[in-house]
Order: structure tokens, then C-alpha cells, then sequence
């Protein structure tokens, strides 16, 4: 789970794809809750809690999801990248699938 410290230490990737610039104390709490806020519903969109700071396509989504949830459109998300959501989905669907069959 991202905490306030961890959020605040993988902050700058998530400055720099939404062209923040500047520093004060009221776009960083909100972007910290905004980071927190993407890594749950992420998290629950592709059924597996993931790194989102690792690079990959997980890593893209999360930002673009941040992107989003920055301008105030988060309701256009889910259309925008349903097809990137499912890939990522049924990767940790089949990696959990072959991790239940190692285990029999």
C-alpha cells in the first residue's frame, strides 16, 4: 500500500508526465492523495495489487490514470483504456491461474 512517505518519494516521474513544475505544499498533499486514491482503484480494475513505479505498461497506466485524475476526468478513464486494463488484467489472471496449478 503507497503511504504519504512513499508517495512523496515517487513523486517526481508522476510531476514531470503531468508537467508540474512548480513546488508547494497544497499540489503535493493533493497529488499524494490523488496518488494513493490511483493506486487502490488501479489495484481493483486489474484484480492484483502491483508496483506501479516500476517501469512497464503498468507503470504507463498508473501515470496515465494520474493524468486523469489530475485534469478532473476520471470518468473517461475506463473507455480511454479499457483495452490497456484488460492486457494487464489477464496477465496476473493467468500468472495466478499457473501459480494454483504449480501448487497441486
Amino acid at each position: 500500500m503507497l503511504t504519504a512517505t512513499t508517495a512523496r518519494s515517487n513523486m517526481d516521474p508522476v510531476k514531470r508526465h503531468l508537467n508540474i513544475t512548480w513546488s508547494d505544499t497544497d499540489t503535493e498533499a493533493k497529488l499524494i492523495d490523488q496518488m494513493r486514491d490511483a493506486e487502490v482503484a488501479l489495484n481493483h480494475k486489474l484484480g492484483a495489487e502491483l508496483d506501479y513505479f516500476v517501469p512497464g505498461q503498468e507503470r504507463r497506466l498508473y501515470l496515465a490514470y494520474m493524468l486523469y485524475s489530475w485534469n478532473d476526468c476520471l470518468n473517461e478513464f475506463d473507455g480511454a483504456y479499457r483495452a490497456e486494463i484488460m492486457q494487464i488484467r489477464h496477465k496476473y489472471e493467468v500468472a495466478a491461474m499457473e501459480d494454483n496449478t504449480d501448487e497441486e
